[in-house]
């Protein structure tokens, strides 16, 4: 999709687009940087409104299910 097709779909970039975000580049995204904070490398990523619509939104998404990875399994 083109840049301006994008823009228009994503302004004013205030929330997650459905059918923008690609979930697939989200999970693969997630073993790379828990790894690399694991070896203690620092991390930044630089995240785009195009991607899905909100930057900021996507970043604490990525964030959560971090997170959630750390946390202790109940069984």
């Amino acid at each position: 999709m083109s840049y301006e097709e994008s823009y228009v779909k994503t302004f004013p970039f205030d929330k997650i687009v459905e059918g923008m975000l690609d979930r697939e580049m989200m999970e693969d995204i997630l073993p790379m940087v828990s790894e690399a904070v694991g070896d203690q490398y620092r991390i930044n990523l630089i995240i785009n409104n195009r991607v899905g619509g909100n930057a900021p939104l996507i970043a604490q998404m990525i964030a959560s299910k971090l997170h959630r990875e750390k946390q202790p399994r109940m069984i």
